[in-house]
């Protein structure tokens, strides 16, 4: 979970559920950034909670037949239920009332069924999208990044690449390869992604204001075997996993100062297992870590653990050893 998240589950409070709810079952993918509520009747908001865009928050209920606010669910909260407007997001993957509620990460909604294909190894490649901003400031997902931003405060999707990296631009055409190339991004065709996915792919990968999800599907998805829906909904099932470490935290804690590379994998090791911190590799650029690069190994389109998929990769070596850790907004450096 990111900082935002941590601090969502340290919030205290009471909810008000003595009005009547109306149980359901599902999924809110969160599209702004809205308060979430103790009491609907007195606007309450212990802690100032806010939902994170982009993250998906547990639906238990709904305040009436025709809902203002649906009612979810916190895990490790005291209380674990908030109110939040139903203008907050999309709602996905009702499934009755009855039925208990996933608590494990989100299942995909194009092909819940597929198999698993064989392992193969792979680079997940998560961003500091402070650092990234530093140097790429004119693009339209760093232009407004500001602190309060939860992207200043985790890291953002880059990309996950089947290896080799030579690996790349399977059954793509001359003239995509050539818009990936230059940067043209815009001019890719678009990807038939659902609703719920877009939504969630705009808050984790800020870059997709660019079309970056266009370029990495063209790159590097249609190498992955599965349909784009799959791609982005393991890739991202990864991310959200290194954000719920304490790993995010870590560089949260140091903006302004410097990190080793040693301290960041021995995080790694802590948050994922023994010698996972030598499957990482860090990226950095006039002193500042700007990526992390993640070696693993597993199967596109099952469950990804990204825990488990780290234990299985080799080794990574090489990258720097260590940089400053940027704080949102331009020339911090």
């Amino acid at each position: 979970m990111t900082r935002a998240g941590l601090l969502a589950l340290a919030l205290l409070g009471t909810v008000s559920t003595a009005q009547a709810t109306v149980p359901i079952r599902g999924q809110l993918v969160a599209e702004r950034a809205c308060p979430a509520l103790a009491s609907i009747k007195q606007a309450s908001n212990p802690g100032a909670l806010m939902l994170q865009p982009g993250h998906r928050y547990p639906v238990v209920g709904k305040n009436r037949r025709d809902a203002s606010h649906y009612l979810i669910q916190l895990d490790l909260a005291a209380p674990a239920q908030r109110w939040v407007a139903v203008s907050c997001g999309h709602l996905v993957q009702v499934v009755g009332a009855t039925q208990p509620l996933p608590r494990s990460a989100p299942a995909k909604t194009a092909t819940p069924n597929a198999p698993a294909r064989a392992p193969m190894q792979l680079i997940l490649a998560a961003s500091w999208q402070n650092a990234f901003c530093e140097r790429q400031g004119r693009r339209p997902e760093c232009r407004d990044l500001d602190a309060g931003d939860a992207a200043a405060g985790r890291f953002s999707l880059h990309g996950l690449w089947p290896q080799p990296i030579s690996n790349d631009y399977c059954g793509v055409s001359e003239r995509e390869r050539r818009e990936s190339n230059s940067g043209d991004w815009a001019d890719l065709p678009p990807l038939p992604l659902s609703a719920a996915t877009r939504a969630r792919l705009d808050g984790l990968m800020p870059g997709t204001r660019s079309y970056l999800q266009r370029h990495e599907w063209t790159k590097h998805g249609r190498c992955y075997g599965t349909d784009a829906e799959t791609y982005f909904g393991d890739a991202m099932d990864l991310v959200e996993q290194l954000n719920a470490t304490p790993v995010p935290t870590l560089f949260a804690d140091n903006i302004g100062h410097h990190l080793s590379a040693t301290a960041v994998r021995e995080a790694f090791s802590l948050a994922f297992g023994r010698d996972a911190g030598e499957r990482l590799r860090l990226e950095c650029e006039d002193g500042l870590i700007t990526e992390l690069r993640i070696s693993l190994k597993g199967s596109p389109g099952g469950q990804p653990d990204l825990a488990r998929w780290i234990g299985a990769a080799p080794a990574k070596s090489g990258g720097c050893r260590g940089g400053r850790v940027d704080g949102a907004g331009l020339g911090r450096h």
